[in-house]
């Protein structure tokens, strides 16, 4: 995916991150992003979940120690037209995304994307959203669900991550989110 649509991206839906939280001005440690990672996987709906999403999507965008390729591909539910309370679950989803897509590279200490990690994550924190907000359905979840129910959804991740490495060999730098 060109860098440009890349940073579009990410121009449209970090902010809605950042804006309740400030960063902090050091680099996020592993120690700290392992921490918000276990916030979000343990309720994404908490008080402590925004501040747990800024730090893992900072850690995320700054560390040399992972890669996150994103783009319409792997976050198919970020969209520019949805109400403002849809968009913070939208952007909470990607950092749930965020949050998989790390957890799995430290603790293969190696930075080689997991689009899949990344999903399920995403699905996990999706299930809990619905749980407190019934009506907060997010037909591009919905898909993922069905194609993970229909044993598809690994096998997507792994052609997508291929394609994506294939795409980056030399043409654009690391975390360009």
């Amino acid at each position: 995916m060109p860098a440009f649509t890349i940073r579009r991206i990410a121009c449209l839906f970090l902010p809605a991150l950042f804006v309740l939280t400030a960063a902090k001005a050091e680099p996020v440690s592993r120690r700290e992003v392992l921490a918000a990672i276990a916030v979000l996987e343990k309720d994404v709906t908490s008080t402590e979940a925004v501040g747990a999403a800024t730090i893992v999507t900072r850690f995320g965008k700054e560390s040399d120690t992972v890669l996150i390729n994103v783009g319409a591909e792997t976050l198919p539910w970020v969209q520019t037209d949805t109400p403002e309370a849809e968009a913070r679950v939208r952007a909470l989803l990607m950092a749930a995304y965020f949050a998989g897509d790390i957890k799995s590279q430290l603790e293969k200490r190696r930075p080689v994307d997991d689009p899949y990690s990344g999903w399920m994550a995403a699905i996990k924190a999706y299930h809990q959203i619905l749980h407190k907000q019934p009506d907060m359905v997010i037909p591009e979840i919905e898909d993922l669900i069905n194609k993970e129910k229909a044993g598809e959804l690994k096998s997507d991740a792994e052609r997508l991550r291929q394609e994506q490495e294939k795409e980056q060999r030399g043409s654009t730098p690391r975390n360009e989110v």
